[in-house]
């Protein structure tokens, strides 16, 4: 999620175990905590470009490295506030935030490693989107709320809402589900693998990808609250084999290696990119819900196999792409 979300529900969580004189020191030391995590951006290469993707959500995400991470916030904090609260109570507020930022990350799409070091899977439950303004208002006026009548109560219950609505975000994706295996019988597909994921600031709008035989199906779906439910056909495009694709490169080569890395990362759904050359592309995000036209992607130099591949920004954003996107929000198929 957004950092103001990863913040605003470290800060809700911290506040709700707090006592009413300390709800403010709570909502820092808790937002704190909450969008610590992310500290993982930091670790990069300037040799290998994939670093930071293979270790952003990865270890400092994990359920397991939370109380020592929030160990190590709370040390640099209470440098600066020791005269203002004590190293328990920044301790719990920045552990609490420190907690819910690997969980709310794993409802997401990209992927969190919130089992880690027993498990290097990474969990995407694929039901909210990584900026979802309501989820985040929610939030965010509770807490306000909370911190101004110094009322755990109201806090706890903005909680409990945004829970609701992770758990609205399980009831759409079932439903888009049930619609594209719909969809995958009239066309005569047997569906082997599947992903969807809610668009950018919503959770009526989705993106479907699901391959059958040797092709992945891209699908905008529609789905909203109260109504029929909606499907725009996509692209359909070739699957490929991390350990075939560019033959040229050698079995053991840092770059065919580099191809199972971005592989992994992106749970499998790469495709050789159509606009630009030796672009391997992560096919679960595109400009538009149906299209190919992916966020990022890695390019290969079969020339070059025992360097590491370049990771590419392939975002092309322009007005036309956001008169599309809310005319599809919309229904306007």
């Amino acid at each position: 999620m957004d950092p103001c979300s990863q913040g605003l529900i470290g800060a809700s969580l911290a506040c709700s175990k707090a006592k009413k004189k300390d709800l403010k020191s709570a909502f820092f030391f808790g937002f704190i905590g909450g969008v610590s995590a992310d500290l993982d951006i930091l670790i990069r290469s300037a040799n290998d470009s994939l670093l930071f993707i293979e270790y952003h959500r990865h270890f400092s995400h994990s359920l397991f490295f939370v109380p020592f991470g929030a160990l190590l916030v709370t040390m640099f904090l209470y440098i600066f506030f020791k005269n203002k609260q004590s190293f328990k109570n920044i301790y719990l507020f920045v552990t609490l935030g420190f907690l819910t930022h690997g969980l709310l990350d794993a409802c997401t799409s990209y992927g969190t490693n919130i089992f880690w070091p027993f498990s290097e899977k990474r969990v995407s439950l694929n039901i909210i989107s990584i900026i979802d303004p309501i989820y985040t208002s929610v939030l965010l006026i509770f807490l306000i709320a909370g911190i101004l009548t110094k009322s755990t109560k109201y806090v706890s219950f903005g909680i409990l809402i945004s829970v609701l609505y992770l758990f609205l975000g399980f009831f759409q994706k079932n439903r888009v589900d049930q619609s594209i295996q719909n969809v995958a019988e009239e066309r005569n597909h047997i569906i082997s693998r599947k992903l969807f994921n809610p668009t950018i600031g919503n959770n009526i709008l989705w993106r479907s990808i699901y391959q059958s035989n040797n092709y992945y199906y891209v699908d905008a779906v529609y789905a909203p609250l109260f109504g029929k439910i909606k499907i725009k056909d996509g692209v359909r495009l070739k699957v490929i084999d991390k350990e075939k694709v560019f033959p040229e490169l050698g079995k053991n080569s840092i770059q065919r290696e580099d191809i199972r890395r971005f592989s992994f990362f992106s749970q499998d759904f790469i495709f050789i990119h159509p606009d630009y050359n030796n672009i391997i592309a992560d096919l679960r995000y595109g400009t538009l819900p149906y299209d190919y036209k992916s966020l990022w992607g890695i390019e290969v130099d079969p020339k070059n196999e025992n360097q590491h591949v370049k990771y590419k920004n392939l975002r092309n954003f322009n007005s036309d792409v956001y008169k599309e996107f809310w005319l599809l929000i919309k229904g306007k198929f």
